[in-house]
């Protein structure tokens, strides 16, 4: 009997520390992948960071005149640091680009969400008005003036901006069910408008004050559907 105590305390206390090991292999575990996630969450925020600065100082100065001495100085961060997120001046200017239509891309997401509610017309003409502010607001106006004036010039601008640009266009597309030559013309036709917005806000810094909304809603909806 006292043998038989022997074995069975034995045992457990052998699945005690066997549960013991497990536990803290699980808690390793955890602790790595919570590093990891803390590590990306902060990359982000520094590319972020990065990438906010550059823009301004590309609103200002213009692609060419930006330097990377210029971008750590607005950034708060050293050279060095910025090199850790980014290889080089064009991979910012890329990252800008990419944030640019990153931002019509969630437009467009949030058209989608709308049309659980609305059909799909009437959610393109109220987010084409509500909008319409990030289009007239000069900083956005400023900078996206820079990138394709810079796409001009350089061809892997032009290639990042013409690809992204596809990609946008093929969402909407499907949003408004295909790509069929008249789909594509009314989305030509759209974009015309609303872009054009940004180039009158440069010529016109009270065009927010002039701009009827509800007229804007109307010939949205008369491209979309005449």
């Amino acid at each position: 009997m006292i043998a038989t105590r022997k074995v069975l305390s034995i045992s457990a206390s052998s699945k005690c520390r066997e549960r013991l090991r497990s536990l803290l292999s699980e808690e390793r575990l955890m602790m790595k992948v919570t590093k990891k996630s803390d590590e990306t969450l902060i990359a982000k925020r520094r590319k972020e960071q990065v990438l906010a600065a550059a823009a301004d100082c590309v609103r200002r100065d213009g692609f060419h005149r930006t330097s990377m001495s210029q971008i750590s100085a607005a950034a708060g961060m050293s050279s060095g640091h910025i090199y850790h997120y980014f290889d080089s001046k064009e991979g910012i200017i890329a990252g800008i680009v990419a944030r640019e239509y990153n931002e019509l891309g969630q437009l467009i997401d949030e058209i989608k969400d709308a049309t659980k509610e609305s059909d799909v017309i009437s959610a393109i003409i109220d987010q084409a008005a509500k909008s319409t502010s990030r289009y007239i607001d000069h900083s956005h106006a400023s900078l996206a003036m820079e990138i394709l004036a810079e796409s001009a010039r350089n061809p892997e601008v032009a290639s990042l901006v013409q690809q992204s640009d596809e990609e946008v266009f093929q969402s909407f597309h499907n949003l408004l069910g295909g790509g069929t030559p008249e789909v594509k013309s009314r989305c030509e036709i759209l974009a015309a408008l609303l872009e054009g917005l940004s180039i009158r806000a440069l010529r016109n810094p009270n065009l927010e004050t002039s701009l009827d909304k509800e007229m804007l809603q109307r010939v949205v909806r008369h491209v979309l559907t005449s």
